[in-house]
């Protein structure tokens, strides 16, 4: 973990506790995505076997000294990690070949995981009371459902068939997502029975969804031909009265609310470049430049998913002062990358250190994965 200031704060534990390969030199495992419990006392991590034994999933309290396995996959590719809200149940994915499977761990180690999902694509959100919400696409061919899964009884699947695969977008009284309805594509906000939907609007395209940090409003961004090129048409839109106000036009590969509702971080693609340049846009239009980098390796995935990723790895200060960004120099991009702390009132960016990935825990404490 790192400080403000850059302070390296090295874990405790010993090389064979959750710690050990960040640590020492010579690691006999890898450990990938630390996650943040939402009280900021415990981490979650994937711990990678280097001698073939397979994957686990490690929870330790934060100075590293107490760790322990709490679930296993085995020879499947991990993937992602996240908390509960409640924080007593961790949701895992993982890939198995061609499959996508989603995981229930209990962080204390007493109960068994259990296996909740398989399919292909799979996103999740966790909701209240344990619950989750799952676009998941099962069987040869793939059926595309949005299920919402419980504790206890049984699943229950929500109306339309998914028109686009991200993670499904909880609110305060239920879910926002994107199906086929009638031949047509639309934003739907369903509740969690499915027996109240309403209709947003309709879209044509590939459709990213973030709620508003109060659940009233969402960020609507639209990538016209859907093969991967930037969204274009970020929109907010009133989820009582369904009416929309456009925000900005910027090419943008990835946008996150600001804590306060105010406005938008927007991560954007003006050339072709490798570089993406990050902008701090308000509800008015209003936009300032904050910084362009290119991404690292592990901050590209963390854009291309970043509806699932941005709920449980923040990079925006939850003081909504700064912004956590890992990459090169667009003049010097072959340099290591490096993690820099970008001030969202346009001053200068900070080097922190070194690092592939940064994000913000509860606290709010940088948490940095090294290279």
């Amino acid at each position: 973990m790192v400080d403000r200031s850059g302070q390296v704060q090295l874990q405790t534990g010993s090389s064979e506790l959750l710690w050990g390969s960040w640590a020492h030199g010579d690691p006999e495992d890898v450990h990938s995505w630390p996650t943040w419990s939402p009280d900021g006392t415990r981490l979650a991590s994937f711990r990678i076997a280097k001698d073939g034994s397979g994957s686990r999933v490690w929870v330790s309290d934060v100075t590293g000294v107490v760790g322990a396995e709490v679930g296993a996959m085995g020879s499947r590719v991990p993937i992602y990690l996240q908390w509960s809200r409640e924080g007593d149940r961790l949701a895992v994915l993982s890939q198995d070949d061609r499959e996508l499977v989603l995981q229930r761990a209990d962080p204390i180690g007493s109960d068994p995981d259990t296996e909740l999902l398989r399919g292909s694509p799979l996103f999740f959100s966790w909701l209240p009371q344990g619950r989750l919400a799952a676009f998941v696409g099962e069987g040869q061919p793939a059926k595309p459902r949005l299920t919402i899964l419980s504790m206890h009884g049984p699943r229950r699947d929500l109306p339309g068939a998914p028109g686009n695969f991200c993670a499904p977008v909880p609110l305060p009284r239920g879910l926002a997502y994107v199906a086929h309805v009638n031949q047509s594509v639309v934003v739907l906000v369903s509740s969690l029975d499915g027996a109240r939907v309403k209709h947003l609007e309709m879209v044509d395209g590939l459709v990213a969804l973030l709620a508003s940090p109060t659940g009233d409003r969402l960020a609507r961004a639209i990538s016209p031909d859907g093969t991967g090129s930037p969204y274009t048409q970020l929109e907010v839109i009133d989820i009582e009265t369904a009416l929309s106000v456009p925000v900005t036009d910027l090419p943008c590969i990835a946008f996150f609310w600001l804590p306060d509702g105010s406005g938008l971080i927007v991560a954007a693609k003006n050339d072709n470049s490798p570089a993406v340049t990050w902008y701090r846009v308000g509800l008015d239009g209003s936009q300032v430049e904050l910084a362009r980098l290119v991404p690292s390796r592990d901050m590209r995935v963390y854009l291309r998913f970043f509806e699932q990723y941005g709920p449980s790895h923040p990079v925006v200060d939850p003081t909504g002062q700064s912004l956590l960004l890992c990459g090169a120099d667009p003049d010097d991009a072959d340099a290591p990358s490096r993690v820099v702390l970008v001030p969202l009132d346009g001053r200068a960016p900070e080097e922190v250190g070194q690092g592939l990935f940064a994000c913000f825990g509860p606290n709010p404490t940088p948490q940095i994965l090294e290279p």
